[in-house]
């Protein structure tokens, strides 16, 4: 009943003082809290909130309060402090801004656990965020809003206003001095939810940050997508809606820019389902010589990228960002592909990408809001459609990864394992006699593969191939290698079980094949490295395959 009366009262007095919003009746519940009705269709450009300047708090205001020349941003939040929690009156030349303010400040919440934003929920509520992109802001906006209010006092100091504003934090038991962080803090949280930027009536200001409060248009609720218009006009603020998106009954929506969920969870202390506006970021951590390596190849990394890491965007219109697919490739790139973006590369990045996109969507799925039964059940709700907000982002960005790799396939029709063992039958018969079966999806079963790839690689190198042949690449980059390889003793130690698993045995076991040519522990090291350049696999189905050198734009 208090919340009713003090609107009322805000309502009385915004209109004494010539507000006009003859076409919006405001109204409250306890599930939607204030918002505004239409209660007649709206004529195009048609105002429906009109609020004189006298009404707003200002920049300007705290500036004469507290005597200092310039604008501080900060200082307009102890302006609202002072009018909220100070008992003696707030003046400029003698007039009373308490008294002209009293029933607007009479409205707002009286602390910040009653404003909902996360800065000032409980740690164990706080926690409820790891592992979002939430939990590391909140973090940091802490720390930074105390700075902020720390350098405020030290700047009040240093110009002998600490007779208005000292850094005492309470005024008795239960009672908060506007002096206190706690009151900075309430203030911040105030100009988080209601303040408009004050370039609207101020074109010559250049700061985005300092705002002013501006009563009425600040009852309406956000939504992201509707079409409204501010203006500052003949030293009034102007609110128009779009005609084409609202009607007689609706509710009148203010809409403060497209933002994301963690944008309206930090600042507002809601989210919307299915948000088109939501986003998410996905942070790699590499070692600076790589991020410099990344942007003399020409990689184009978003900013701040450095060692402590590289936040890439995801979102639902781009749920897989041209530069994270470019610089997951170079992450991958051989030293035979120097100055080059191959295919392999790209396919390679896709696939590990996937896997990191893969890892984090089951860190979501283990957080489960049942273990959290004791904490507020409003700020549970809150946290659980915020974090299936940001699961589906990495979900979509997975399913992205899997068309994009379909895509390349389709496009570029690389030579499938189970296709080149079907273009050489005998070597395809020897497989059965040695390992039970010739189907690739088997022996990945089995773990051969590595075994597999190796003896094809080199039965390639010691076959006569026509130059048409799907399999010519093959023996050409085994050439290749050759040339240029330098095997060292790990090398030697690295692979000489598993030849000595397979020879002398198969040369004496199927010597057509496999004593016809060389097959010594060398050749298949360097068949290790053709692997390492042509063997692609795809982990949604496991299937292998073997890739030509396609340099990519």
């Amino acid at each position: 009943m208090m919340l009713k009366s003090n609107l009322e009262n805000l309502l009385d007095w915004s209109k004494s003082h010539g507000a006009y919003f003859e076409n919006v009746e405001f109204a409250f519940d306890k599930d939607r809290g204030v918002y505004g009705i239409l209660k007649h269709e709206v004529n195009l450009d048609e105002p429906l909130i009109i609020v004189p300047e006298a009404l707003f708090i200002t920049p300007e205001m705290a500036t004469k309060v507290f005597g200092l020349d310039e604008p501080v941003e900060a200082l307009s939040l102890l302006l609202l402090a002072k009018l909220k929690f100070d008992r003696k009156e707030t003046l400029i030349n003698g007039y009373s801004l308490s008294k002209m303010f009293e029933p607007y400040i009479a409205f707002l919440p009286n602390s910040c656990s009653e404003i909902g934003l996360p800065l000032f929920w409980t740690d164990r509520e706080q926690e409820l965020l790891k592992g979002t992109d939430a939990y590391p802001r909140l973090e940091q906006k802490r720390k930074e809003l105390h700075k902020e209010w720390s350098s405020l006092m030290s700047l009040l100091d240093e110009h002998n206003k600490l007779d208005l504003v000292t850094k005492e934090t309470t005024q008795g038991k239960g009672i908060v001095s506007w002096k206190s962080f706690e009151a900075y803090a309430w203030a911040h949280s105030i100009y988080c939810t209601r303040a408009f930027p004050n370039f609207l009536r101020e074109q010559s200001e250049r700061n985005l940050n300092i705002g002013f409060l501006c009563p009425i248009v600040d009852l309406l609720n956000h939504k992201n997508g509707e079409k409204v218009t501010w203006t500052c006009a003949d030293n009034s603020f102007v609110f128009r809606a779009s005609p084409k998106c609202i009607r007689r009954g609706e509710e009148v929506y203010n809409n403060y820019g497209d933002k994301s969920n963690t944008e309206l969870l930090l600042n507002y202390g809601f989210v919307l389902d299915d948000n088109e506006s939501e986003t998410t970021a996905l942070t790699l951590k590499v070692e600076e010589k790589v991020i410099e390596a990344g942007i003399n190849f020409g990689l184009k990394l978003p900013l701040g990228a450095s060692a402590n890491g590289i936040s890439f965007n995801i979102s639902l219109a781009t749920p897989l960002p041209n530069e994270l697919l470019r610089f997951m490739g170079f992450l991958h790139q051989l030293k035979s592909e120097k100055n080059q973006y191959t295919l392999r590369m790209h396919l390679e990045g896709i696939s590990k990408l996937r896997d990191i996109l893969v890892s984090r969507i089951a860190t979501f799925k283990t957080w489960k809001a049942e273990e959290h039964a004791n904490t507020n059940k409003k700020v549970i709700e809150l946290v659980k459609r915020y974090r299936s907000s940001q699961k589906s982002l990495f979900q979509r960005a997975c399913q992205s990864c899997d068309s994009t790799e379909k895509s390349l396939i389709q496009k570029y029709k690389p030579l499938t394992l189970q296709r080149a063992l079907k273009s050489d039958s005998e070597f395809e018969k020897c497989l059965t006699l040695i390992f039970g079966t010739n189907k690739v999806n088997e022996i990945e079963k089995k773990g051969l593969s590595d075994q597999v790839l190796l003896l094809f690689i080199v039965r390639c190198k010691n076959r006569e191939l026509s130059r048409d042949s799907p399999l010519r690449f093959i023996r050409e980059t085994y050439e290749n290698v050759s040339t240029t390889i330098e095997i060292t003793r790990e090398d030697v130690v690295e692979y000489s079980d598993l030849y000595h698993s397979l020879f002398p045995y198969l040369s004496q076991k199927i010597p057509e094949v496999f004593a016809a040519g060389d097959y010594s522990a060398k050749s298949m090291i360097i068949a290790g490295t053709v692997v390492d350049r042509i063997v692609f696999k795809r982990n949604v189905n496991g299937e292998l395959y073997l890739l030509q050198k396609i340099i990519l734009d």
